[in-house]
């Protein structure tokens, strides 16, 4: 049998895959439809059965490890627990709060929960226990908390003012080796920080680490959306990078095959704990190991057999895995650069050419989990790679030179100056190319994941008939063109369309009114997270005509200059005087009036304390707290704050609090703070909930 790595890899993740979205009766649709290709053709009956058992296997371990872990989420969540765990993971944020995840058991069962503290208490290897009732980990709309969870095999949690109690902590005698990692990256931090300007200290630490925390929004927007944002995370091209410089190293001093092979295991060791064991790593340090080893047995390894042992090995550990961005990622882009490129840029000898083709068809492998996984795609990644990921790569090997010195002392902060000239021209240039409007683009598309999962199948499928590859190119070319085609035909048929979308969290209420490609919003409430949902709402949105605050905040304001550092407002309006100075975030200044009239694509706006009526095509929309009295029957009726007092009938009631005394119904939405309704200018509307 030929590939049987490649066979068995791939189908088990298929099989995970598969039991992800399905139940056992798919089981069954397998087991017949590998019979009838066997009847078919019986020389092919070794790849069937093996690619058949391995999807069953797989399908059984999934269903397995999923009943087990809700069965324990019933049993356990909302119920009073003591819980005692070691500290194996923690995340300090830059306003002092920290997030930790701690390892032990319940009634003999492991688990691992993860808790929120208002600041950093514990230290990696310290015995908590606690007593109160945990929560299931829920996802919303800025982040899929689920999903990350389960990658995670993290199914509990205690938030931050949660009824929690933490009744002993013991903390550990000798320091663990994780914990001596994290307080060594955090003294080494501390120095590259106190050598280098905050954001280009901030980029190395997290090239080098991949601790974002210190970033600013604003720069690693600029990072993601020139196409270069993997740089920031502790991944595969790190580990292939300094195994190669390695590699070089021990070449040099004609090392022998068996050293090499040690050297190399140690380095990817040391670095994936220094990763945190994060998934790209851990592929990429198989990948790694599978490369060097064939060596010591004189054989030739292939990139797409290492990837599928890879994918077989971390699938097997965690058959939730594929719950991971990271993991498809890694895959998608390990994938890209060692098999698809090199397939298709094998004739091209012109070393320019051929990376930047490499560059092209790496970006279209990663590109369907780039729409699954992130809200836009940078269309010039290819080219932003081809010259800037070279000048990261140096700058990491001189951060890797500082690191070696302890980032103090003179050879130390030569290497920062190096690193800090490195990452200040990249800044440079990823702040022109994100303000750029045409060099991403949103991937909010209902018809766009369809588009991209038949236009996968119908390359793989002329790939495999033809075996060519003009044919190959010609298809990605085809799909291309035609989801292009189908993505303007949604746009030009919902251009007419008035969006007006409810954002925030619980009764915090913020609209944002949305017509093609510009967009007004408007803070009633002023919740501190306000910025986040308007910067992950506005994605797609060309134009931001103006923002008005009606509880204006100093902190929110800076915050929103942070979150619309690339989509400024045309104007910012205040519906409240404020003693504070205001950061300037609008283009043509801050102006303030406690009433405002405006008109936005035909919609007439009226914007008054705590209320705002919109008007289009007919239909009123109102938007108002519990206390303010209305005259009319709007159409569409949103209710912010607690809401007790009986409201006026209306086509569409959306009422925040989730304690209101209504019942949710084909009309009536409750809690839906993240809810978008569209108006056509024939009158017609339809809701659609934000995930």
């Amino acid at each position: 049998m030929k590939r049987p790595a490649l066979l068995i890899g791939l189908c088990y993740i298929a099989g995970l895959v598969i039991a992800s979205k399905t139940d056992i009766l798919s089981c069954g649709v397998m087991i017949l439809t590998a019979i009838g290709i066997i009847l078919y053709r019986r020389s092919v009956w070794k790849y069937v059965v093996f690619s058949t058992l391995s999807c069953l296997i797989a399908c059984c371990s999934y269903w397995h490890h999923a009943e087990q872990t809700e069965n324990r989420q019933k049993e356990w969540i909302g119920k009073e627990i003591i819980f005692t765990g070691e500290v194996k993971e923690k995340t300090v944020y830059s306003g002092g709060s920290a997030d930790y995840i701690l390892k032990g058991e319940i009634d003999g069962y492991p688990v691992k929960i993860e808790i929120f503290r208002g600041e950093d208490e514990f230290a990696y290897g310290d015995i908590v226990t606690i007593k109160g009732k945990p929560e299931k980990i829920v996802s919303d709309y800025l982040f899929n908390r689920e999903e990350y969870a389960k990658a995670k095999n993290l199914f509990l949690c205690f938030e931050q003012y949660s009824e929690m109690e933490i009744q002993e902590v013991k903390h550990a005698e000798k320091q663990t080796l994780s914990g001596m990692i994290y307080n060594w990256r955090e003294q080494v931090t501390e120095n590259i920080q106190n050598h280098m300007p905050e954001d280009t200290a901030a980029m190395l630490t997290g090239m080098l680490f991949g601790d974002k925390t210190a970033l600013r929004h604003s720069v690693k927007t600029a990072l993601y959306r020139t196409g270069i944002g993997h740089i920031l995370a502790v991944s595969g091209l790190h580990l292939d990078f300094l195994a190669m410089c390695l590699g070089w190293i021990l070449e040099k001093i004609k090392a022998g095959r068996k050293l090499s092979f040690c050297l190399t295991g140690m380095l990817c060791g040391i670095f994936v704990i220094c990763a945190s064991g994060t998934i790209s790593v851990k592929r990429a340090c198989i990948m790694v190991l599978l490369s060097q080893s064939a060596k010591i047995f004189f054989r030739r390894t292939n990139a797409f057999n290492s990837l599928a042992v890879a994918m077989l090995l971390l699938g097997i550990e965690n058959p939730f895995v594929i719950h991971s961005s990271s993991f498809w990622l890694s895959c998608s882009g390990a994938f890209g650069v060692g098999v698809v490129a090199q397939y298709m840029t094998k004739e091209i000898f012109s070393t320019l050419w051929k990376n930047f083709f490499t560059g092209v068809w790496t970006f279209i492998t990663v590109l369907p989990a780039s729409v699954l996984f992130f809200g836009e795609i940078s269309f010039i990644s290819p080219i932003t790679n081809l010259f800037l990921t070279p000048i990261c790569l140096l700058s990491i090997l001189s951060g890797v030179g500082a690191v070696c010195f302890g980032g103090n002392g003179a050879i130390a902060e030569f290497f920062l100056y190096v690193a800090n000239q490195l990452n200040q021209i990249v800044l440079t240039i990823s702040d022109h190319i994100a303000g750029m409007p045409w060099t991403n683009f949103s991937t909010d598309s209902e018809l766009l994941f369809g588009m991209i999962t038949a236009g996968i199948i119908f390359i793989i499928s002329m790939q495999i008939y033809n075996q060519n590859k003009k044919m190959t190119t010609i298809s990605v070319a085809v799909v291309l063109c035609i989801t292009g085609l189908a993505l303007n035909w949604e746009r030009i048929s919902q251009a007419e369309e008035l969006k007006i979308a409810v954002l925030g969290e619980e009764t915090q209420c913020l609209l944002a009114v949305r017509y093609g490609e510009e967009a007004v919003l408007f803070d009633i409430t002023g919740n501190y997270y306000a910025p986040d949902y308007a910067e992950s709402y506005l994605k797609g949105v060309k134009k931001l005509k103006g923002l008005y605050e009606g509880n204006p905040k100093d902190k929110l304001f800076r915050r929103y200059q942070e979150y619309l550092a690339f989509l400024p407002p045309e104007e910012v309006w205040l519906m409240k005087e404020t003693e504070f100075p205001m950061p300037n975030i609008a283009v043509n200044g801050t102006n303030t009036a406690e009433e405002k009239e405006l008109l936005f694509h035909g919609a007439k706006i009226e914007v008054k304390p705590k209320q705002i009526r919109i008007e289009y095509a007919g239909k009123v929309y109102f938007c108002k707290n519990d206390q303010t009295k209305i005259e009319e029957t709007p159409d569409i009726l949103v209710i912010y704050g607690t809401s007790k007092q009986i409201q006026p009938e209306c086509g569409i009631l959306i009422i925040l609090d989730e304690n209101s005394s209504y019942v949710a119904d084909e009309h009536t939405y409750l809690k839906e703070n993240n809810l978008e309704v569209a108006m056509t200018k024939d009158g017609k509307c339809r809701t659609r909930r934000l995930e």
